[in-house]
């Protein structure tokens, strides 16, 4: 049963390291192994399943290792510099092609982060891209960029490629712990219509006390399936699942990246699996750059408790919602100066935001602008 996945992980698998590794290659290979209900079966992908049970369980999320056949250190190293070099080209360039006519964000550009908590500022700096027939969609940005060698499209387009191969095995891997079909969650990227995003972000080096900013990135979850997260340099600080959970420093792991949960498998698994809390600390002795990998699904997928997750000892708890409404809300709250984290609460506001209370607001607002422009007419 879906609900009782969790049970047999602390026998399966050694829980003594904190910061839990998954044998992503293991996933990737499907040796065609599988990990029994009963605990049993320990083919390379049953170990890796069984890493991915316990690691969620007790962590909530975990690093991806054995990637050298996709992604290894010396393409990595490569991509930090591209980003490098992307991020000194001169401000003046980046201002032509920054959000949303373009790919850039930055204070140098004069268009700043979105701020996840809200009245904060922060240090960050981005190159981002989607798949074009998705960038156009205008939630966020567009794919255009400066004259590059190699171009902005080819070289981030060939680390989305890569990436979305890890992408559909993590969630094929996911959905199997879970007792799903394998294809329960990949089948809605199958077509490549899905609103991922790569970001390429930098954090310069603090030169002076005054010129910090409250925050690199403040503390949120994110809102799309789950994100792939590689840094150069410490700065990452990561929630664990659990009551009571403090900040903790994510470690530098040049061949892994972080695998955190988000908004919507905690909603489609109705908080069986939990959204990641993190954040980035405010600019630091040493420039940072991370490599992230916001994997979204198909605008029009819905994204709701499914059925084997909804009980009567575990009721709904997540209102329906789609992909598209999800960006679309979760940005427009951004850019309006909201946030994405409830201060007062100290968690996310995104997670579990009531999308049938949103719309009934939105179709109250709806109403009264049309009364209102009926009697101006009068």
């Amino acid at each position: 049963m879906p609900l009782g996945f969790f049970a047999a992980a602390a026998a399966q698998s050694d829980l003594s390291d904190a910061w839990p590794t998954v044998d992503c290659g293991a996933l990737l290979a499907d040796d065609g192994g599988c990990l029994a209900a009963n605990g049993g079966g320990r083919s390379a992908r049953g170990a890796a399943l069984a890493s991915l049970r316990s690691a969620l369980e007790t962590r909530g999320f975990f690093y991806c290792s054995n990637l050298d056949a996709l992604m290894d250190a010396d393409y990595i190293a490569s991509v930090y510099e591209f980003s490098r070099r992307a991020h000194a080209l001169p401000a003046d360039v980046k201002r032509r092609f920054a959000r949303p006519r373009g790919g850039y964000s930055g204070s140098d550009a004069g268009v700043e982060e979105l701020a996840y908590e809200a009245g904060t500022t922060s240090a960050v700096r981005a190159w981002d891209y989607a798949r074009e027939n998705n960038s156009s969609q205008g939630f966020w940005f567009r794919n255009r960029y400066p004259d590059f060698s190699p171009p902005f499209e080819e070289f981030i387009g060939d680390l989305f490629a890569r990436q979305q191969r890890l992408a559909v095995a993590l969630l094929e891997g996911l959905a199997e712990m879970l007792g799903l079909e394998r294809d329960a969650f990949s089948r809605h990227l199958r077509d490549g219509a899905e609103l991922g995003t790569v970001r390429l972000l930098r954090y310069p080096k603090a030169e002076a006390a005054a010129a910090v900013p409250d925050v690199g990135i403040g503390a949120h979850t994110d809102f799309e399936a789950f994100t792939l997260m590689h840094q150069s340099a410490a700065g990452l600080q990561l929630r664990a699942v659990g009551e009571g959970a403090g900040w903790e420093d994510a470690p530098v792991r040049p061949a892994e990246f972080v695998v955190i949960i988000g908004d919507v498998l905690e909603r489609m698994t109705n908080g069986v699996l939990q959204a990641t809390p993190h954040r980035v600390l405010p600019s630091l002795p040493h420039e940072r750059y991370a490599i992230i990998r916001f994997n979204a699904l198909r605008a029009d997928t819905p994204v709701a408790p499914l059925a084997p997750f909804v009980t009567a000892e575990r009721p709904k708890a997540y209102s329906d919602t789609t992909m598209a409404e999800i960006m679309e809300v979760t940005i427009g709250n951004l850019e309006a100066g909201r946030g994405a984290w409830d201060a007062v609460q100290d968690r996310s506001s995104t997670a579990r935001f009531d999308y049938d209370e949103w719309r009934r607001r939105a179709a109250a607002a709806g109403a009264a602008r049309a009364a209102a422009s009926a009697r101006d007419e009068l």
